[in-house]
């Protein structure tokens, strides 16, 4: 009984702290559908109708983008940024409603929802006015609960070296807070061309942050990064291509 009680505080304790840690945080939610057999024009016109609908505001907005490499390749990812923690409180019924009704026939939910904390010291070349990328690189990393400084200091620090000498390269990190696992965090890169000609340079990558951030910095901080994820599944990555009939009235 004793160990029970608490086990149970323990849980009721980190839900707490965790609910306290992203008040203040702005979320990012995600689903992704594969289209039944046959059925994918259906589901980008019910689901792009679905979206002009309910889903123009900046509040509500819904990008879709379409996997287009690997195991996943021909599902869609569809993102609602910009959330509040209030803004979990409203009724969607009605949306929900809709989607059921017009939508879900035509495609199978895979996962469920998820709930994401937008970690703005990973925010590169991020203006809130910009449009969505046409193409999006996503990485997926499974951190090990004690290396996420390890893993945070290198993402964050050549972060600033790549925004500079790609500056047409975005990218937003997310940390999962809801509907997978704990340790998830998913790096997002957005451009509009894959080709391109690189600025050039006087000096390398190594040389920008070693000058930065101390020297050897960059040897010390790839190899702690390299350590920081799982070994099995430590990183997964992607290609999606923004999904245009589907995107939300603009104006």
């Amino acid at each position: 009984m004793k160990n029970f009680l608490i086990i149970t505080l323990t849980f009721f304790s980190l839900n707490a702290f965790s609910q306290h840690l992203f008040q203040d945080s702005e979320y990012w939610n995600t689903w992704v559908y594969k289209p039944k057999a046959g059925m994918t024009e259906q589901f980008e016109k019910s689901a792009g109708k679905k979206t002009k609908k309910f889903n123009s505001s900046k509040d509500n907005t819904i990008i879709t983008f379409k996997v287009v490499t690997g195991a996943n390749n021909g599902q869609y990812l569809r993102m609602m940024p910009w959330q509040s923690s209030a803004d979990y409180d409203k009724d969607k019924s009605e949306e929900l409603k809709y989607w059921q009704e017009n939508v879900a026939e035509y495609a199978d939910a895979i996962g469920g929802p998820q709930r994401w904390a937008r970690m703005k010291w990973g925010d590169m070349n991020i203006k809130e006015s910009d449009g969505p990328s046409k193409y999006l690189h996503q990485a997926d990393f499974l951190v090990k609960s004690d290396k996420w400084d390890d893993f945070r200091r290198w993402l964050e620090r050549i972060g600033k070296i790549y925004g500079e000498r790609v500056p047409e390269h975005r990218r937003i990190i997310l940390s999962i807070v809801s509907g997978g696992n704990w340790n998830l965090t998913t790096v997002l890169i957005g451009f509009d061309q894959y080709g391109r000609t690189p600025n050039e340079f006087d000096t390398t990558w190594e040389k920008d942050y070693n000058t930065k951030f101390g020297a050897n910095a960059w040897n010390y901080d790839r190899t702690a990064f390299s350590e920081s994820t799982e070994m099995i599944v430590g990183q997964q990555v992607q290609s999606l291509e923004l999904v245009e009939s589907m995107l939300p009235n603009m104006d």
